[in-house]
């Protein structure tokens, strides 16, 4: 196997495992299956990845600018806090009622958008991928130098990810009605918003304790 192939395999298998925990990005994606289809959560979900490929753009094209400049991660963390809460907020006031308007481009637009912010917030895929990528250069065969083999890096995490959100909203499609019998008295809505609301509680606690 070719060494770019490689390192591709590799990330996406860390990406489809490291998605694996409960975040925003899965949150999102279940309470838009609920909500509309499990179309419109398959845009979410490809919105929801697309940071990943940010991140780890950044990692391995600016981690040594990062490491010399902390306080710019510093402040990112801090910006995540509130924006977190506010997103929080406009959940919590959001009707209930889904609207019901028809297909178009700029509807999926809207829900790659959707996914995306929601993706781009999570101040932790930064120092993720900065710490595996350290761990790769400690292997020669992962070694990560030309652009070809920090190209595979890049595109294994968005891989990885899209595929445990896609397999997310696919399940959620599928036992979509147990689910929703099981939620018949909880507003998704107000669940997802506590949701953000609580992560910008986490992050605040982090960064004052």
């Amino acid at each position: 196997m070719e060494k770019p192939a490689l390192i591709f395999f590799v990330v996406a298998v860390i990406s489809f495992v490291g998605s694996l925990q409960l975040g925003p990005v899965n949150m999102t994606v279940i309470q838009t299956v609920l909500r509309q289809h499990l179309k419109a959560g398959i845009w979410v979900a490809i919105g929801g990845c697309l940071p990943e490929m940010i991140y780890a753009a950044a990692a391995v094209w600016f981690g040594m600018w990062f490491n010399t400049h902390p306080q710019v991660l510093y402040y990112l963390e801090w910006l995540a806090i509130p924006i977190l809460v506010l997103m929080g907020i406009l959940m919590l006031r959001k009707p209930s009622n889904p609207s019901q308007g028809p297909s178009s481009s700029f509807v999926h637009q809207s829900l790659i958008l959707k996914g995306f912010l929601v993706g781009i917030l999570n101040p932790q895929l930064f120092p993720y991928w900065l710490v595996v990528l350290l761990q790769f250069q400690g292997y020669s065969w992962l070694h990560i130098h030309h652009f070809s083999e920090q190209f595979s890096f890049v595109l294994g995490t968005a891989f990885g990810a899209l595929g445990l959100l896609v397999g997310v909203a696919y399940l959620t499609s599928r036992f979509r009605e147990a689910i929703l019998a099981k939620l018949t008295n909880i507003n998704s809505n107000q669940l997802l918003g506590w949701f953000f609301i609580g992560l910008g509680i986490v992050q605040l606690l982090k960064k004052i304790l």
